[in-house]
This record gives structure tokens, C-alpha cells and sequence, in this order.
């Protein structure tokens, strides 16, 4: 049963209610009843002043019984307490109560005993003859500065507790109904709570037994409805993954069909049919180029694997590019002169450092500049130029070949996309090179795309990488064609 989250905030709610309401009524009961205790002590202290001094001048030699009597009895009917008043001895002289009085007798009490020391006495006990509470006062008679008696009084405190018990009843009340509200209400907000909860639970079990087409309602705005809405981006996600995942082993499954039917055809023909040494060399130069297009397919498929586990903190390190943007530009011009093109570039001597891991910087110039080249007719031009702007530092690489089409600027960074599939295959392509490129330039928080070449035929492809410091001076440029 405690295993529910509503039951446990449920109970909570009431709990902390119940907790709130008894101490609130301990307090609140403990206070009241010091207030009417010292109001009512006040009240008989003054009341006892009073009458001391109305007393005083008939306690000059032998008091008269019955005069001080009546007066007790006069001030006894105001207050609605008894009045007893003694002399030095202790001996009574007067008394309101006239049946059953203690007239002539002593009265050994502590409080008078302190009245006749010249100090107020003030006890509350309770009377086993009355069967109830009272409050007790005594005051010393003066006169002319001696102490000739006191003035006793003796106060039911019935009235003051029951109004404490009429106020313990009432709180006894509140704390019923406080605790059935709780209840009501703290089950509505458990069930607003645990509803999305249970939601979630369920979708999320759902989505561990493979079913990831699970979206849950998102009810409101706070951590809960904050939390659903991560829930259905995350559910999102997964499937778009999964999605994708299924598609690259299409892709791949399909890549890799092409080469390996083809080498099959032609080991069989190596096999089954009689070559001359000339058709022997063509079917085994044909073999090789399609175990060079298979390899370089794995080292690709490689290279994607790896960037799974890329660029953690540890890995990467504050460099500047721009001996590795210009040695793999060196790398690449024979290629471009062997086919005709003009490789030009213009880069910093030296360039604020940023946060990478290196070799995958060259992997990213490598694979834009080697596909400028592929895709550029002889004669062209392929332009590469290295920035700084604000905070990041900036790279294009331009060319004057066919270009890109709107349509598919946003589809060629995907995983085998190709925009001419025969054209590409026979340029030796694998579709893998820009997802490669992106994803790189992702995990290292820069940001990759492509545009028309300012003026003339041609793509431009530009990616930025965020500098690992926010200020550095203008420094010197090298051109270089």
C-alpha cells in the first residue's frame, strides 16, 4: 500500500495537518489559559486592595463581627468570590459566607500567613469540597503602615476552563475537519501528481519491451510537465535513431552489394572461363578497383564507428589549424594540377588556437577540398580561405564546378546521399565523406553548410569552429596560388 507515491503524499499531507493543528491547539489553548489567569488574578488582586481598605478602619482595636461580616458579604455579591477576612492572628472576623462561615476560627493558609508578613499570597488548587478549580488571593490590612489582618478571597476558576474546553472542542473540530480536507484535497493533487507519473511508467515500459511510437500527454508546465515533454522529444529522438540505423544498414547492405557482386562475377569468370594473359590482367585490375572501393567503403563506415567516441575533453587540445590546413592543401595540389585545376588558398601565418582533435580537422579540409577537385572540370578553380570572425574561426572552400541545387544542400551531409549516384560511384565516392565532415564539425561545436559561389558556377562550402579564447590581434596573411 505504501508503495504508492499518491498514498505516501496523501498520508504525508495528513500527517503534516495533523502535526500543524496540535501544536497550533497546544499552544494556542496554553496561551489563552495564562491570559484569563492573569487577567482573572489581576482582577481579585485589585478586588482585594479594595476591599482591604474599605476594612481597614474597622480592624482598629476588637473588629465588629458582624459589620466587617456584612461588609465581606457587600463585596463578595460584586465579585461573585467569597470573602474572608482575618485578623493578625489568623483568627477569622468576617466572612461572606454566613451559613456554614468560618467565623470565629482560624484560618491557618499560606497565602494569609505571606498577607500578614505584609506580601500577596496567590495559589490555584483545586477544591475537592467544590469539586472544582479555584483561585486563591490574600492581601494584607494596614494601618498606618502596620499589617492588622488580611483579606482573603477565594474564586471558582469554572467559568475560564470552560471556555478552554469550548475552545479545545472547537479546535478538536477544526483539526477533524483540517484532516478530512487534507484528505480530499491531498488525494486530488496525489492524483495530479502520479497521473503523468503512471504515464510515463507505462510508455516507458512499453518502450523497453521495443515499441518506441509511445508519446505521453504533457498536462502542465512545471518539473513534471518539463520532464514529459524531454520524455516525447527523447521517445522522438530514439526513433528518428532508429530510423536512421535501419536506413544506414540499407545503405550499407546496398554499398557494399555493388562491389562484392561484382568482384563474385568476376572470380567466377576467372574460374570458369579460358582468359588469355591479357584478359586475366583487365579482370584482376577490375578486382582490385573494386577491393579499393571496398576497403576505402569500411575505412569510411570505420571512421563513423570511431566518431561515436570522439572528443572528449582528454582528447582534443588547444591547437592552431593552420600548419595542418596548410600541409593537406600541399597534399592535395599535385592531385588538383594532375587534373588540370588551380588549387589557391589564402590563410593566416597563424591563427587563434581552438579546442579539436586534429587529425579529424584534416580529415574535414581533406575530404571538402578532394571533393572541390572531384567535382570541378579541368581548368576550374577551387578557392580555400581561412578567417577569423568575432569568436570563431571560419573556412570555405569554394569551386567552380556544377554546383549544388537548393533542393539538396540540406540532404547531402546525410549518411550515402548522393546527388548523381552513377557519377559519384564512378569518382569512387561512398556518400559517407560529408556525413563525416558534419558530424566532425559538430562534435566540435562548429557548424557546416553550403551556398552558391559569389559571381560565378560553382558551391561554396564554408564551416566554422569556435575559438578556445575571445580576443587576438589581426595577424599577417599568406596568398598563395
Amino acid at each position: 500500500m505504501f508503495n504508492s507515491i499518491r498514498t505516501k503524499l496523501t498520508v504525508t499531507y495528513l500527517a503534516l495537518i495533523l502535526a500543524v493543528m496540535v501544536l497550533t491547539s497546544f499552544f494556542l489553548l496554553n496561551i489563552l489559559e495564562q491570559y484569563y489567569l492573569a487577567y482573572h488574578s489581576e482582577t481579585m488582586n485589585r478586588a482585594a486592595n479594595l476591599v482591604s481598605e474599605f476594612s481597614s478602619g474597622y480592624m482598629q482595636g476588637t473588629p465588629d463581627i458582624v459589620t466587617v461580616s456584612n461588609l465581606a458579604e457587600d463585596f463578595a455579591r460584586q465579585i461573585g468570590s467569597r470573602v474572608i477576612i482575618t485578623d493578625q492572628r489568623q483568627r477569622v472576623v468576617g466572612d461572606s459566607l454566613r451559613v456554614g462561615g468560618l467565623l470565629g476560627s482560624s484560618l491557618n493558609r499560606e497565602e494569609i500567613a505571606k498577607a500578614l508578613d505584609g506580601e500577596r499570597g496567590e495559589t490555584i488548587q483545586f477544591s475537592e469540597q467544590s469539586n472544582q478549580w479555584v483561585m486563591q488571593i490574600a492581601v494584607p490590612i494596614k494601618v498606618e503602615g502596620t499589617t492588622v489582618g488580611s483579606v482573603f478571597i477565594s474564586s471558582s476558576l469554572s467559568l475560564i476552563y470552560q471556555v478552554l474546553e469550548d475552545v479545545r472542542k472547537f479546535l478538536q473540530i477544526a483539526t477533524a475537519l483540517a484532516i478530512l480536507l487534507a484528505a480530499i484535497l491531498g488525494t486530488f493533487f496525489a492524483h495530479q501528481i502520479t497521473v503523468p507519473i503512471e504515464s510515463l511508467t507505462q510508455a516507458t515500459e512499453q518502450m523497453a519491451r521495443g515499441d518506441l511510437n509511445q508519446r505521453v500527454r504533457v498536462r502542465s508546465k512545471d518539473e513534471i510537465g518539463r520532464l514529459a515533454t524531454q520524455f516525447n522529444h527523447m521517445s522522438g529522438r530514439m526513433q528518428e535513431m532508429t530510423r536512421q540505423l535501419r536506413d544506414f544498414v540499407a545503405n550499407a547492405s546496398h554499398e557494399m552489394r555493388t562491389p562484392l557482386t561484382s568482384l563474385n562475377i568476376l572470380v567466377k569468370s576467372l574460374r570458369e572461363y579460358p582468359l588469355d594473359v591479357k584478359e586475366r590482367e583487365e579482370f584482376l585490375a577490375d578486382i582490385d578497383m573494386e577491393l579499393e572501393r571496398l576497403i576505402h567503403l569500411v575505412e569510411s563506415l570505420l571512421d563513423l564507428t570511431r566518431l561515436d567516441r570522439l572528443a572528449t575533453d582528454d582528447t582534443m587540445q588547444a591547437v592552431d589549424i593552420v600548419p595542418t590546413v596548410v600541409n593537406t592543401l600541399d597534399m592535395l595540389r599535385s592531385r588538383a594540377e594532375n587534373k588540370g585545376i588551380i588549387l589557391r588558398y589564402t590563410v593566416p601565418t597563424q591563427a587563434p588556437p581552438v579546442f579539436v582533435v586534429i587529425h579529424q580537422i584534416k580529415q574535414v579540409v581533406f575530404n571538402l577540398v578532394d571533393n572541390a577537385i572531384k567535382y570541378t572540370p579541368s581548368e576550374g578553380v577551387v578557392s580555400v580561405v581561412l578567417y577569423q570572425e568575432a569568436d570563431q574561426l571560419i573556412l570555405t572552400v569554394a569551386d567552380t564546378g556544377s554546383g549544388i541545387p537548393a533542393e539538396h544542400r540540406e540532404k547531402i551531409f546525410e549518411r550515402f546521399y548522393r546527388i548523381d549516384k552513377a557519377r559519384s560511384r564512378e569518382q569512387g565516392g561512398t556518400g559517407l565523406g560529408l556525413a563525416i565532415v558534419k558530424e566532425i564539425v559538430s562534435r566540435h561545436g562548429g557548424e557546416i553548410w553550403v551556398e552558391d559561389r559569389e559571381g560565378s558556377q560553382g558551391a561554396k562550402f564554408i564551416f566554422t569552429l569556435p575559438l578556445a579564447a575571445s580576443m587576438y590581434e589581426n595577424l599577417p596573411v599568406i596568398k598563395k596560388t
